[in-house]
Formats: structure tokens, sequence, C-alpha cells
């Protein structure tokens, strides 16, 4: 019931998180042609560098986006490959990617509390197994 809910508000969030900011461009922004229905299962992580600021992102980071990818619905019962990860910002929107080789096969648009957590674990402030990870609004991120 826990992660059920969890994954009803992660995908809540992250539809409505999802404002475009640039013009002619989907709900998701510069990236709506990578996140649409239509869009190719893997894409080379240089296309999104045309568009956004890609920054790596730390092996805890890149866990945690992969706990994350598989928690969204439809619910994955396998892991996405990959070895890393990536965050791309553009126009006020961060998707998070997870990269195999020079292609990011599993993406979303992350949410402001999703990049709070990832600024938290990011900067180590996340050491332990248990150790909340939370969100204040009124700190920003």
């Amino acid at each position: 019931m826990k992660s059920a809910c969890f994954g009803a508000a992660v995908s809540a969030a992250l539809v409505c998180g999802s404002g475009a900011h640039a013009q002619d461009a989907g709900p998701n922004g510069v990236f709506d042609k990578w996140l649409n229905t239509r869009a190719p299962e893997c894409v080379p992580v240089a296309a999104f560098k045309s568009v956004a600021t890609v920054q790596d992102l730390t092996p805890e980071q890149f866990q945690f986006v992969r706990a994350i990818y598989v928690a969204l619905p439809p619910v994955s019962r396998t892991l996405p490959p990959g070895d890393r990860a990536v965050m791309a910002s553009a126009d006020g929107a961060v998707m998070l990617a997870i990269v195999s080789g020079s292609e990011a096969c599993a993406r979303f648009i992350a949410p402001d509390f999703i990049q709070a957590m990832l600024g938290e674990i990011g900067s180590g402030h996340i050491r332990q197994i248990g150790t909340p990870v939370s969100y204040n609004p009124a700190e920003g991120l």
C-alpha cells in the first residue's frame, strides 16, 4: 500500500511539475520530444546537450534515480539498463536520464521535491539507510 501511494504521489507530481516554458514545446518543455509516446526508446546524451545543461550525477544519485524510475507507472519489474545517470536542465524544467554507454533509455521529468532530494543525496547529507530525505518548499532547492 505504501509503495502504491508513493508511486501515485510521484506520478501526480511529475505530471503537475512538468510545465512548458519553451514556445511550441509540449507539456515537458524542450524535453517533450524525448518524453512523448513517439520518442525513440534510446537517445544519445549528446542530443540533450544541444538544448540543455547536462550534469553527471553521483553513484548514490544514480541509484536513487533508478529506484524512482522503477516506481513510476507503469511500475517496472526490472531495473532499466544503465550504469550512470544525468540531469538535464533547460527553461526551468529538469529531466533525469539513466545512461548506458552514451545513450539514455530511461527518462523522466523531475519535480522540485525530487530535485531537492537529489541535491541532499549528492551533497552527502544522506549517509545511512533510514536517514530522512525531505523537501521544504520554503527553503527552495
